[in-house]
């Protein structure tokens, strides 16, 4: 999920409001920060809001308070990004623990069931590791922001409901895991560190090996390792972000320095770069394109000759062997 908030400086301290006053300018970009257990993505982004003021501001996936790790924040024109940011692939660190089922599929959760682990062995782990390589089907847990009739399903789990009130088999979904590894096994503790695409549930995924081991099992520590290009060794905490000294030129990482996943293409001149940020249709020859094959509804980073990133754009490939090229999202 992503999430975008809006602020003014209304209860900030006289110092703050100073603050903003000196910095306020269309600073945008990303800043990755290494958001701590015990407070949610939108606590971030509202320490960062009570520090800079006004500011457009969002998160690129959430992670719930009993998770910590890489969470990208963006600020001003890229959070018209999020999107793209969020179809990059992610890494997480998890640790579960054998023996014992969760409603929440993690150690906050009321327990639901136990079973015997003890016949579990290294090589057993190991020996399953493969069948959750590649396109899985997840069933979304009841603690999660699936929405089932227009509402998410966590709502659900908290109004009383349980799994046999919603069918939550009817929300399944395909995702991808392009690896996992065994960090450590001291049984009933494993740790495991996974690769994967958007949407993928680790709890799930942590309660879908017990069963392949014939148990049961819950998360009792859950790390995002990457997110939207960055590693946890990139990202700096909170309180470096919030502190007096800190200025949001300092923190972001440009526009221009991402990378969203997505092919770049120059722009010949000024007048080209203005035609399609006024949301005219500009014709380039094929050669001109440095894209990739198959060019029909794809999309395009678009750079100005200086090269500051300016939209995206939408790219189709005539008949006439000329391609087509209009805004899509303008940055």
């Amino acid at each position: 999920m992503s999430g975008l908030l809006m602020s003014d400086s209304i209860g900030m301290s006289e110092t703050a409001k100073s603050n903003v006053k000196l910095e306020k300018s269309d600073v945008s970009g990303l800043i990755a920060i290494n958001k701590p257990r015990g407070m949610t993505s939108k606590d971030v982004s509202r320490a960062l809001i009570r520090r800079f003021g006004k500011i457009k501001i969002g998160h690129v996936g959430t992670l719930d308070p009993d998770a910590d790790g890489v969470l990208p924040v963006l600020i001003g024109r890229a959070t018209k990004l999020q999107d793209y940011l969020l179809d990059l692939s992610k890494a997480y660190s998890f640790e579960m623990l054998l023996g014992v089922a969760t409603d929440s599929l993690d150690a906050t959760g009321n327990v639901i069931a136990d079973a015997p682990w003890d016949h579990v062995t290294n090589e057993h782990i190991l020996k399953i590791i493969p069948q959750f390589i590649g396109p899985i089907t997840q069933v979304p847990p009841l603690y999660s922001a699936v929405k089932f009739k227009g509402k998410e399903l966590y709502k659900y789990a908290h109004a009383g409901k349980t799994a046999e009130d919603v069918p939550l088999e009817n929300l399944q979904r395909i995702v991808n895991i392009s690896s996992l590894t065994m960090d450590f096994c001291r049984l009933p503790q494993i740790g495991f560190t996974v690769h994967c695409g958007k949407g993928t549930y680790v709890r799930t995924l942590a309660a879908d090996l017990a069963i392949q081991l014939g148990t049961v099992a819950h998360v009792t520590k859950l790390t995002r390792t990457l997110s939207a290009g960055f590693r946890l060794e990139n990202c700096i905490n909170i309180e470096q972000a919030t502190s007096a000294a800190s200025t949001l030129e300092n923190l972001i990482n440009p526009i221009d320095t991402l990378e969203i996943g997505l092919p770049e293409w120059l722009a010949d001149d000024t007048l080209q770069t203005q035609r399609l940020i006024d949301g005219q249709h500009v014709l380039v020859n094929g050669h001109q394109f440095s894209g990739e094959k198959g060019f029909s509804g794809d999309s395009v980073l678009a750079k100005s000759p200086n090269g500051k990133s300016f939209g995206i754009l939408n790219v189709m490939l005539l008949e006439s062997g000329e391609i087509k090229l209009h805004m899509k999202r303008g940055l």
